[in-house]
């Protein structure tokens, strides 16, 4: 029911916008204005979409963890499934995740967002490395069926 309900209020946002545009300019004009911005939508999926990929690569290819790449990677898949759908307002939305400078902005509020939400658990693995780095006697241990086991200890989270 709450899917419904939201998928026909986007429905009466889209054409009220649409309404109030071709008051405002014609019908002519915002039909040349949706074809336009569809393009140019199309434009900045296929320049942004390349240069995300770029980055994620070049990350992976340097060893470091592509976490802001993958956030950007995934804000220019949500703007390419948005330019899909026709209407002002999904139109303004794909072109503020296709765009790079609003598209970091947005993903730094994302993960923000998802960081406040999220419970951060850090472990942190101590040696107990004896004297001249050898390692204390331990009593052996049967890994379990498909690992091995990695002695530590497990700290809450500072805040």
């Amino acid at each position: 029911m709450p899917v419904l309900l939201g998928l026909v209020l986007y429905v009466v946002i889209e054409v009220a916008a649409a309404v109030a545009v071709a008051s405002w300019i014609g019908i002519g004009w915002t039909l040349l204005a949706l074809l336009g911005l569809s393009l140019l939508g199309a434009f900045l999926l296929r320049r942004e979409g390349v240069r995300a990929w770029r980055t994620f690569s070049a990350a992976v290819a340097e060893g470091r963890p592509p976490g802001r790449e993958v956030v950007s990677g995934m804000l220019v898949l949500l703007g390419a499934l948005l330019i899909i759908v026709p209407g002002f307002v999904t139109d303004l939305l794909a072109l503020l995740c296709l765009l790079p400078f609003s598209r970091r902005l947005i993903g730094r509020v994302l993960v923000g967002w998802a960081l406040s939400r999220g419970r951060a658990t850090v472990v942190r693995v101590r040696s107990s490395r004896g004297p001249a780095g050898t390692m204390p006697p331990t009593p052996p241990r049967t890994p379990p069926p498909g690992g091995r086991v990695i002695e530590g200890e497990i700290e809450p989270p500072r805040e």
